[in-house]
């Protein structure tokens, strides 16, 4: 008798453990699915930009507008620390003055989203990003 009491508990015991691990389980799983991922800001990005460096493959400007800013689509070949070099194209807005940074060939500081590679920043005051 006392056998199949000890065995009944146990039973007992193990079912509600079972039961309460179950919940928990469900409890979590609906927690982290509920959370819906943040999209990404322009800032956010530029904020958590590192530094890098590019040589320019090709270089193509338009006319000076409005401030003395030409419109130039980049091609470079990014070389991100830690990671393998990547061609990558970005429109910038550089000063007219400045036009002498991006020609082909040259080599240039910029800073890159880690997370997102394809987001390049300019370095300088002297060029804007356009996204």
């Amino acid at each position: 008798m006392e056998t199949k009491m000890s065995v009944d508990a146990f039973g007992i015991i193990m079912a509600t453990i079972m039961v309460g691990a179950a919940v928990w389980v469900m409890v979590n799983i609906r927690r982290t699915s509920g959370k819906k991922k943040t999209k990404d800001t322009p800032q956010t990005r530029r904020e958590r930009a590192v530094w890098a460096w590019a040589r320019i493959v090709t270089s193509t400007h338009g006319a000076a507008g409005l401030g003395k800013m030409v419109r130039v689509m980049l091609e470079m070949e990014v070389h991100l620390p830690g990671t393998p070099a990547y061609t990558a194209t970005t429109t910038w807005l550089v000063e007219e003055e400045a036009l002498e940074y991006v020609v082909t060939g040259k080599e240039i500081s910029l800073k890159v989203d880690p997370q997102e590679p394809k987001f390049i920043y300019p370095s300088g005051s002297w060029a804007k990003d356009v996204e």
